[in-house]
């Protein structure tokens, strides 16, 4: 098993190791154990808990990602339009003005 250092021997439970490696490598980092931790179920001092994840958790994680990814993108398309839509209303004012100068002794 090449999880484990060779000095071990076969002196470890394999299925532990693997609960353990399985735990650290949790998709989610606040679910992963601290080093303490760690520790203190290699050693034997604290049991191994089951692993808490659904074979699902990794698609959620990258649909979670493809979502965040497209929020960004139509949060930075909105503010592009906004920034547009201020520029055109500015000149459209301006433009305006100068098309059609009022005069106070003009006649209708």
């Amino acid at each position: 098993m090449e999880l484990v250092d060779q000095k071990l021997g076969s002196a470890f439970n394999k299925e532990e190791v693997i609960k353990v490696a399985l735990l650290c490598t949790n998709p989610s980092p606040t679910l992963r154990p601290n080093i303490s931790a760690v520790l203190s179920m290699l050693e034997g001092r604290t049991v191994v808990p089951e692993l808490i994840m659904g074979p699902s958790i990794y698609g959620d994680q990258l649909r979670l990602a493809d979502l965040r990814d497209q929020l960004n993108q139509i949060v930075q398309g909105s503010s592009e339009f906004q920034s547009l839509m201020t520029s055109k209303i500015h000149s459209s004012a301006a433009f305006s003005q100068d098309l059609y100068p009022i005069s106070h002794y003009s006649h209708i």
